[in-house]
């Protein structure tokens, strides 16, 4: 006599199906992993514009600055070099050698300290993208 209490054992799951679960499972986690990158690479970005804007800030005050400190020198410079345009017109090469010595400076600094950070995440972005997309090639 057949016990009603007992179920059958369920039948285990067909090759197709096992087949069809991996393949939906590559997907999410191909999916996720841009997803990831994306957001990786977003906060990065956000980070970056926001020490750009404050060194812009820093700039502009420096530059503030800096004029009144030039038009300093123009007034104490009136004994010395009686005509005001040729203390002004040494003033105004000063002025331009210092933004261009620092512009260089700043810029090599920029580039040095620039380093593995944004190449290091487009180059997980590149690696990510490529090894969706020879996962779903297969």
């Amino acid at each position: 006599m057949a016990n009603p209490d007992v179920t059958p054992s369920p039948e285990p799951p067909k090759i197709v199906e096992l087949l069809q679960d991996i393949g939906r499972d590559v997907k999410t986690i191909a999916v996720d992993e841009l997803e990831l990158a994306r957001r990786k690479l977003t906060v990065f970005m956000q980070q970056l514009v926001v020490k750009a804007g404050v060194a812009v800030l820093g700039a502009m005050v420096a530059l503030i600055g800096l004029a009144m400190l030039c038009t300093v020198v123009v007034v104490a410079l009136a004994p010395v070099i009686p005509l005001l345009w040729v203390r002004l017109l040494v003033m105004a090469i000063v002025y331009i050698a210092i933004g261009a010595g620092t512009v260089v400076l700043c810029g090599r600094r920029m580039a040095a300290m620039h380093g593995p950070g944004l190449d290091q995440h487009v180059a997980e972005l590149g690696e990510t993208i490529k090894a969706v997309e020879r996962g779903l090639k297969h």
